[in-house]
């Protein structure tokens, strides 16, 4: 367990992250460090031309480490289009407001079901 910031430091310094967590979709690129995702844990997440897939094997992983690496990204950091990154437009203040504003909003049931599982 890494502090936030301390976290974003070094993910902005090193060289790839490889794994299945959402910080490779939604974190790394943006400071354009590459990705390599294993798995489908992030299916359906953002898209990105740094975020490389691979399946959960050994040859699927080194072959997406051999292209990250081959394809070093380094040079282009500062060059990084982060208009490819769905962050919003900065406007969901205004979108939250506009919704919970709307008398449909509370009268939708909010109590909570709970069912017994057996085992």
């Amino acid at each position: 367990s890494v502090r936030f910031e301390s976290f974003l430091t070094l993910l902005n310094h090193s060289i790839f992250m490889i794994g299945n967590s959402s910080a490779g979709i939604r974190e790394a690129p943006f400071y354009g460090t590459p990705t390599i995702d294993i798995g489908s844990r992030q299916k359906n997440r953002a898209k990105s031309s740094l975020i490389t897939h691979a399946e959960n094997d050994t040859a699927s992983i080194l072959n997406a480490i051999k292209h990250v690496i081959d394809n070093s990204y380094d040079s282009n950091r500062s060059e990084i289009n982060r208009e490819e990154f769905y962050f919003g437009d900065g406007k969901s203040d205004k979108r939250f407001l506009e919704i919970v504003r709307r008398p449909s909003f509370w009268d939708a049931s909010c109590q909570k079901q709970f069912k017994e599982v057996s085992h």
